[in-house]
């Protein structure tokens, strides 16, 4: 992966935990919300970058959505103190939210851009 896919990947992963993580953090949307989540989506594209040295490791569907989850639930987990239950819920729903936009990009692009 060169350098521009893997700046590429990292703004797309940003934005997926981005909004995620707005969806999944309770209290509405104001700017501190949105300040956290730029944080939360930032230590995951960081993840991301990490993780993309690792052979295939974005190809498949499957691969996309395992790494998303895991490094925006590590970055949610980091960042943002939990809202509602356990300390790992929030991260939980926030890294499943990611994995469902990560799925679904990769079914648009897959569909509509790559044909």
């Amino acid at each position: 992966m060169r350098t521009f896919q893997r700046t590429k990947l990292a703004l797309m992963k940003f934005s997926q935990a981005w909004v995620a993580c707005l969806i999944a953090m309770g209290g509405g949307v104001s700017i501190y919300h949105m300040t956290v989540a730029a944080k939360t989506g930032f230590v995951s594209s960081v993840g991301v970058v990490a993780t993309s040295y690792l052979p295939d490791a974005y190809r498949t569907p499957r691969s996309n959505v395992v790494f998303t989850f895991f490094t925006t639930f590590f970055g949610d987990i980091l960042v943002v103190p939990t809202h509602y239950g356990p300390v790992w819920m929030e991260a939980v729903v926030t890294g499943l939210l990611a994995s469902l936009f990560s799925l679904i990009f990769f079914g648009v692009r897959k569909k509509f851009i790559n044909n």
